[in-house]
């Protein structure tokens, strides 16, 4: 296979690429502030990282990607979060469609996304809008989705069907109905517009139609049984392992900058009487509480994928290992949405005023707790496993 994935190779140090993201900060920064209301983000940023090699982050090393460790993921996602929240979602979910679709898909869906002229580049949404019937070789598919972050880049369109069978959803013997994940060219995909949102502004992550179009099977794969097919341990953690850490990543860093962008507007409010707002002992007790709740679930995620990860090497991950993946990624985007909250009300009429950092950070996680993978079922599924509720499942 004569593979010309245009992404660092696998002797490129893992510790260079991080050293090449801190090296696009003024840049990502910068276009993030003049570009606060673009639904996108810049050309220039797009084209840097391109560069970086960071699309390659996650992609099977047998394809010319990096494959890295998770927690080398944890630091390039968390660095480029912490730089303008938006670049790190929109990263997020572009090295997580690339390592879905390396690992996963058939040869001929390498062929043509990784063995082509254009960069193998994939967006869009995983949860089952859509529809598809098996078609001789292949399978039928149309749907509408939302949210499918960085899709004006991305030359092959993500999404989650349901397989019917005469007319009837396909069910697996536990009664859920089986859902597949297929990739369809982008030329194929209407982008329906409408990102007007209150935080995440910059993803493009637009709603789109896919038309009905026969794809063949080497594009698609089953998401409740994916057999790997390249690579290494970072996908033998679990397909829904992958954004699980991409998702966490983004919320340690976004997470990070709040903290920091609250302890600077502290330095500098002045209160009408006296000192500023960092000297005040409420502002140090919030301050403190924020911080280790911060670094708590750092800590927490960084374990349970280093552990993942060991596991997957030995083959053999255990289901409560498997529920962690989910509930760490939960855990750090609603600590931080909830530390945002505290900051932004802290910031009072400073954080009402577009422009400013802090209020910036306060939207994006805000956003990004509304996510589905993430969000309030997520607990619930976790405590239903964690509680040994008969038929709970770790969910991942």
């Amino acid at each position: 296979m004569d593979v010309s994935m245009k992404s660092p190779l696998p002797e490129q140090s893992q510790a260079n690429l991080i050293q090449e993201l801190i090296g696009l900060r003024d840049l990502v920064e910068a276009s993030a502030q003049e570009r606060d209301e673009a639904s996108e983000i810049s050309p220039e940023v797009i084209h840097a990282l391109e560069d970086s090699g960071l699309f390659g982050l996650m992609a099977p090393a047998e394809l010319g990607g990096l494959e890295a460790h998770p927690l080398t993921v944890i630091d390039a996602l968390r660095t480029l979060s912490y730089f303008d929240g938006s670049t790190g979602w929109y990263c997020q979910a572009a090295t997580t469609g690339v390592a879905v679709a390396g690992a996963f898909l058939g040869d001929r869906a390498i062929e043509e996304i990784f063995c082509s002229e254009k960069r193998p580049t994939c967006a869009g949404q995983a949860a089952p809008s859509g529809k598809a019937e098996r078609v001789g070789d292949g399978y039928r598919i149309s749907g509408t989705f939302s949210f499918g972050s960085g899709l004006p880049n991305a030359a092959w369109v993500v999404g989650g069907y349901i397989l019917h069978e005469n007319g009837v959803p396909v069910k697996r013997e536990n009664g859920q109905p089986v859902m597949l994940i297929a990739l369809a060219p982008r030329e194929r995909v209407e982008v329906l517009g409408n990102w007007n949102v209150l935080g995440l502004r910059g993803t493009g992550s637009y709603d789109f139609r896919v038309t009905e179009q026969v794809v063949h099977a080497d594009f698609v794969f089953d998401a409740g049984n994916p057999v790997q097919k390249r690579g290494g341990p970072l996908y033998a953690m679990g397909f829904s392992a992958i954004p699980a850490l991409c998702h966490s990543a983004f919320g340690l860093g976004c997470g990070a900058r709040l903290l920091d962008e609250w302890a600077g507007y502290a330095h500098a409010k002045v209160r009408p009487q006296g000192g500023t707002l960092a000297q005040t002992d409420t502002f140090q007790r919030d301050f403190a509480h924020a911080h280790a709740r911060m670094r708590a679930a750092e800590a927490y995620v960084r374990t349970t994928f280093g552990a993942l990860y060991g596991a997957a090497e030995q083959g053999g991950l255990s289901d409560d290992m498997r529920v962690d993946g989910r509930l760490c990624a939960s855990n750090v985007i609603a600590s931080a949405a909830k530390i945002g909250q505290v900051a932004f009300a802290s910031s009072a009429t400073t954080g009402l005023r577009d422009g400013g950092r802090l209020q910036r950070c306060y939207r994006d996680l805000q956003a990004a707790n509304a996510h589905f993978l993430t969000g309030e079922q997520s607990f619930i599924d976790a405590g239903r496993y964690l509680a040994r509720i008969p038929g709970a499942t770790p969910g991942l």
